[in-house]
Protein backbone atom coordinates (compact mmCIF):
# COMPACT_ATOMS: atom_id res chain seq x y z
CA UNK A 1 0.00 0.00 0.00
CA UNK A 2 1.46 3.57 -1.29
CA UNK A 3 1.31 6.51 1.45
CA UNK A 4 0.38 9.63 0.31
CA UNK A 5 2.38 12.65 1.29
CA UNK A 6 0.75 14.69 4.47
CA UNK A 7 -0.37 18.05 2.48
CA UNK A 8 1.18 19.69 5.44
CA UNK A 9 4.62 18.55 4.88
CA UNK A 10 4.19 19.80 1.37
CA UNK A 11 2.79 23.25 2.33
CA UNK A 12 6.27 24.07 4.88
CA UNK A 13 8.09 22.67 1.37
CA UNK A 14 6.98 25.32 -0.78
CA UNK A 15 7.84 27.94 2.45
CA UNK A 16 11.28 26.69 2.33
CA UNK A 17 11.37 26.64 -1.44
CA UNK A 18 9.78 30.24 -1.76
CA UNK A 19 9.86 32.21 1.03
CA UNK A 20 13.25 31.64 3.15
CA UNK A 21 11.67 31.20 6.51
CA UNK A 22 14.05 30.99 9.94
CA UNK A 23 14.97 27.26 10.25
CA UNK A 24 11.47 25.75 12.37
CA UNK A 25 9.74 29.05 12.14
CA UNK A 26 6.89 27.52 9.72
CA UNK A 27 4.04 27.28 11.51
CA UNK A 28 0.61 26.51 10.06
CA UNK A 29 -1.85 28.28 11.75
CA UNK A 30 -5.08 27.25 9.95
CA UNK A 31 -6.05 24.84 7.98
CA UNK A 32 -9.35 24.31 5.30
CA UNK A 33 -10.41 21.34 2.95
CA UNK A 34 -13.41 21.47 0.61
CA UNK A 35 -13.30 18.65 -1.70
CA UNK A 36 -10.12 17.71 -3.60
CA UNK A 37 -9.25 21.61 -2.34
CA UNK A 38 -6.60 23.12 0.69
CA UNK A 39 -6.04 26.01 1.86
CA UNK A 40 -3.32 26.46 4.67
CA UNK A 41 -2.86 29.59 6.79
CA UNK A 42 1.22 29.79 7.45
CA UNK A 43 3.06 31.95 9.82
CA UNK A 44 6.64 32.32 9.76
CA UNK A 45 9.75 34.64 10.32
CA UNK A 46 12.08 35.75 7.27
CA UNK A 47 15.44 35.69 7.34
CA UNK A 48 15.41 39.61 7.12
CA UNK A 49 13.28 38.78 10.52
CA UNK A 50 10.53 39.97 9.11
CA UNK A 51 6.73 38.06 10.21
CA UNK A 52 5.07 36.86 7.82
CA UNK A 53 1.77 36.10 6.75
CA UNK A 54 0.10 34.10 4.37
CA UNK A 55 -2.21 31.25 2.57
CA UNK A 56 -0.90 28.36 0.77
CA UNK A 57 -3.36 26.48 -1.72
CA UNK A 58 -3.06 22.35 -2.60
CA UNK A 59 -5.12 20.24 -4.64
CA UNK A 60 -5.41 16.66 -4.99
CA UNK A 61 -5.04 15.61 -8.67
CA UNK A 62 -5.44 12.38 -10.60
CA UNK A 63 -3.42 9.63 -8.69
CA UNK A 64 -4.61 11.30 -5.15
CA UNK A 65 -0.91 13.13 -5.55
CA UNK A 66 -1.55 16.79 -3.92
CA UNK A 67 -0.09 19.67 -5.88
CA UNK A 68 0.40 23.51 -5.12
CA UNK A 69 -2.73 25.51 -6.55
CA UNK A 70 -2.09 28.93 -5.45
CA UNK A 71 -0.56 31.29 -2.52
CA UNK A 72 0.23 34.67 -1.43
CA UNK A 73 2.69 35.46 1.35
CA UNK A 74 2.68 39.27 3.18
CA UNK A 75 4.35 40.90 6.29
CA UNK A 76 2.62 40.59 9.10
CA UNK A 77 1.52 44.17 10.22
CA UNK A 78 0.15 46.35 12.75
CA UNK A 79 -3.76 46.93 12.73
CA UNK A 80 -5.30 50.51 13.25
CA UNK A 81 -9.58 50.50 15.04
CA UNK A 82 -10.63 50.46 11.78
CA UNK A 83 -8.59 47.63 9.47
CA UNK A 84 -10.71 45.06 8.87
CA UNK A 85 -7.29 42.89 8.15
CA UNK A 86 -3.79 42.52 8.81
CA UNK A 87 -2.91 40.81 5.60
CA UNK A 88 -5.42 39.13 2.74
CA UNK A 89 -4.57 37.04 -0.15
CA UNK A 90 -6.05 35.00 -2.84
CA UNK A 91 -6.38 32.92 -6.08
CA UNK A 92 -9.07 31.74 -9.07
CA UNK A 93 -9.29 28.59 -9.84
CA UNK A 94 -6.72 26.86 -11.70
CA UNK A 95 -9.37 24.72 -13.03
CA UNK A 96 -13.00 24.84 -13.40
CA UNK A 97 -12.61 21.68 -11.31
CA UNK A 98 -11.21 23.60 -8.59
CA UNK A 99 -12.33 26.19 -6.39
CA UNK A 100 -11.31 29.69 -5.59
CA UNK A 101 -9.54 31.27 -2.57
CA UNK A 102 -9.88 34.48 -0.28
CA UNK A 103 -8.20 34.77 2.88
CA UNK A 104 -6.13 35.75 5.72
CA UNK A 105 -5.62 37.35 9.45
CA UNK A 106 -8.15 39.96 11.16
CA UNK A 107 -7.94 43.16 12.25
CA UNK A 108 -10.25 42.35 14.97
CA UNK A 109 -9.29 39.85 17.42
CA UNK A 110 -13.15 40.37 18.75
CA UNK A 111 -14.37 38.94 15.62
CA UNK A 112 -15.90 35.20 15.60
CA UNK A 113 -16.95 35.22 11.91
CA UNK A 114 -16.53 36.90 8.94
CA UNK A 115 -18.94 37.14 6.07
CA UNK A 116 -18.19 38.03 2.27
CA UNK A 117 -20.59 39.92 -0.04
CA UNK A 118 -20.26 40.06 -3.66
CA UNK A 119 -22.07 43.28 -3.48
CA UNK A 120 -22.81 43.02 -7.47
CA UNK A 121 -24.94 39.85 -7.42
CA UNK A 122 -25.73 39.64 -3.36
CA UNK A 123 -23.59 36.19 -2.81
CA UNK A 124 -22.43 36.00 0.49
CA UNK A 125 -19.88 33.36 1.81
CA UNK A 126 -19.33 32.85 5.88
CA UNK A 127 -16.61 31.36 7.47
CA UNK A 128 -15.62 31.13 11.49
CA UNK A 129 -12.89 32.88 12.72
CA UNK A 130 -9.88 30.11 13.73
CA UNK A 131 -6.52 31.77 15.34
CA UNK A 132 -7.19 34.99 13.86
CA UNK A 133 -7.78 33.56 10.62
CA UNK A 134 -10.52 33.43 7.31
CA UNK A 135 -11.09 31.54 4.66
CA UNK A 136 -13.31 31.74 2.31
CA UNK A 137 -13.27 28.82 -0.61
CA UNK A 138 -16.10 29.03 -3.27
CA UNK A 139 -17.03 27.45 -6.83
CA UNK A 140 -18.89 29.87 -9.19
CA UNK A 141 -18.39 33.60 -9.74
CA UNK A 142 -17.74 35.97 -7.16
CA UNK A 143 -16.41 39.38 -7.78
CA UNK A 144 -13.62 40.50 -5.17
CA UNK A 145 -13.05 43.81 -7.31
CA UNK A 146 -16.13 45.00 -5.42
CA UNK A 147 -16.45 42.91 -2.16
CA UNK A 148 -17.50 43.92 0.83
CA UNK A 149 -15.89 42.72 4.22
CA UNK A 150 -17.83 42.29 7.19
CA UNK A 151 -15.91 41.09 10.76
CA UNK A 152 -19.38 39.56 13.68
CA UNK A 153 -18.86 39.44 16.49
CA UNK A 154 -20.27 36.63 19.76
CA UNK A 155 -23.18 38.77 19.84
CA UNK A 156 -23.98 39.12 15.95
CA UNK A 157 -22.70 42.50 15.73
CA UNK A 158 -20.59 43.72 12.66
CA UNK A 159 -17.75 45.14 14.45
CA UNK A 160 -15.75 46.11 11.54
CA UNK A 161 -16.94 46.48 7.63
CA UNK A 162 -15.92 47.82 4.52
CA UNK A 163 -14.32 47.12 1.20
CA UNK A 164 -12.04 43.54 0.56
CA UNK A 165 -9.76 45.33 -1.51
CA UNK A 166 -7.98 48.95 -0.34
CA UNK A 167 -8.59 51.73 -3.07
CA UNK A 168 -4.84 52.30 -3.75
Amino acid sequence: MKVEADPRDLVRNVVVRDYRPMEDSVQIVRKKRSGKDAAFAVAFEDQDGVQRRGLVGMCRHHGNRWRPSGGFMGSARVTGERDIWMTWGGWGPGDRHERAVAGGWVGDSTAVSARLVDTAVGRTLHDDIENGVFLFMWKGDFNLRDAHMELVDAGGRVTRSGPMRRAG
